[in-house]
């Protein structure tokens, strides 16, 4: 009697596994809003199966659902898994979500990185929909993938990027579409507030000219520094020495950096038709800034009203504020190996887009529950307690929570240490207090 009621109840036994799956049904449910049953019962068990099982690929995800290992069962399991990653269109409530979230955190002055990444397959790829050869960025070679865009709020206030979009295209030729894309849908989501941050291969003099049109502000990287922007023949580094540099202190999560600064204002041509000899060019004003840090330098041109180009004291301080919008952007690198890591996109292998679009919609959404949601869910302090009654040390950053839960919701039972804590009474004078902090320095109090 007593090994059945057990039975009964074994998911009661791993209280971290059980309050993490309810926390992940609260998020989707948030996500989802109002739906049908069936969509909102395949949309739960997709989601969690990312979450605590770290494999995109759709024979483990089945695994979850397994009531049994028997051949029909996993097959049957399997085909289920498959059939909800093509019937259901889980990728629309992507940006929605991202957009409803984080439009009241986009302020003027608020940093949104813009950014290329993409999904590869080093070997094979060729029975997938859609798939490109293509430059892989991460392992420097050529291969089979589709790329995609992220547009993330970063900044000192931000440990880790904040998707506000993403979007996956198809195959490797679809950049134009997915940033015009991205920028309108941020912009209009926003009120066209906020900082604009690209890396190279944006200097184009196009892309400028739509980012000064549309009253952008928008910093890019400068990708070819031998451009003449001054009018007098030199590369911008050469052009730019005349220049004296001020003191910038660049803010981080992790305290100040001081950096070296000095701007000078450009002029990028803009032609329409570059083949034709009658065709007119356009002068494109930009600010050119450069920033140096660490004895290295970098080169970007600031999009800015005209009138800012005009006021010595205003070009500096937009030429401060650029620089530390760089300096914000590389929270979006780190972001993409997060989702690429310990969400296993890259590992997915499936025939049909829809179905990698919908793995890729799940991966983004399980990175923004782990960086947001769980650690402002009502449920995160029994999470934290089960972590700390199993482990030595319980860590705050992403990968180390993530792990953490992932191990102890993989086994049957955990430890929990019940009981009432202590009523925390005023303290009396002289009474000695302790602040405890995680591994990782992060301060929380039990």
């Amino acid at each position: 009697m007593l090994n059945n009621q057990r039975k009964g109840n074994a998911a009661m036994d791993n209280i971290l596994k059980n309050t993490v799956e309810c926390t992940c049904e609260e998020f989707v449910a948030e996500v989802a809003g109002k739906r049908r049953k069936p969509y909102l019962d395949a949309l739960k068990s997709t989601f969690k199966t990312i979450v605590l099982g770290k494999s995109t690929l759709v024979k483990e995800m089945s695994s979850f659902l397994r009531e049994n290992e028997g051949r029909l069962e996993r097959k049957r399991v399997q085909e289920l898994m498959s059939g909800w990653l093509n019937a259901y269109d889980f990728a629309a409530l992507l940006n929605p979500y991202l957009l409803a979230r984080s439009a009241a955190d986009v302020t003027d002055e608020a940093t949104l990185a813009v950014d290329f990444s993409d999904i590869s397959k080093e070997f094979g790829g060729d029975g997938m929909e859609g798939m490109e050869m293509g430059y892989d960025g991460s392992r420097h070679c050529t291969a089979m993938g589709h790329d995609f865009i992220s547009v993330s709020l970063v900044g000192a206030a931000y440990r880790e990027a904040f998707p506000v979009y993403a979007k996956l295209g198809m195959g490797r030729h679809c950049h134009a579409d997915l940033i015009y894309g991205a920028i309108r849908a941020v912009m209009e989501g926003t009120g066209g507030l906020g900082w604009l941050v690209f890396d190279r291969g944006m200097d184009d003099a196009r892309f400028l000219r739509t980012m000064k049109r549309d009253g952008r502000k928008a910093v890019v990287r400068v990708k070819d520094e031998g451009r003449d922007v001054f009018g007098d023949g030199r590369t911008v580094g050469e052009a730019l020495a005349d220049v004296p540099f001020a003191k910038a202190h660049l803010k981080t999560y992790r305290g100040d950096r001081l950096a070296e600064v000095r701007c000078r204002v450009g002029h990028v041509q803009y032609c329409a038709d570059p083949h034709c000899k009658d065709a007119v060019a356009e002068d494109i004003g930009v600010l050119v800034v450069e920033s140096r840090f660490g004895g290295r330098s970098l080169y970007l041109y600031v999009v800015c009203p005209d009138e800012v180009l005009a006021d010595r004291r205003a070009m500096f301080a937009w030429a401060v504020r650029a620089a530390q919008a760089y300096c914000d952007r590389w929270q979006i690198e780190t972001s993409f190996l997060t989702v690429k890591q310990e969400f296993a996109l890259e590992k997915a292998r499936v025939r049909t887009f829809r179905r990698l679009e919908n793995i890729f919609a799940l991966c983004m959404l399980a990175y923004v529950f782990m960086i947001g949601h769980i650690k402002g869910s009502r449920r995160f302090r029994r999470i934290v307690k089960a972590l700390s009654d199993n482990a030595a040390d319980v860590a705050m950053r992403t990968h180390s929570l993530l792990a953490g839960i992932r191990t102890l919701a993989s086994k049957a039972r955990i430890r929990f240490i019940s009981g009432r804590p202590r009523t925390r009474g005023r303290l009396l004078p002289g009474q000695l207090t302790l602040d405890l902090r995680t591994a990782d320095g992060s301060a929380y109090r039990l």
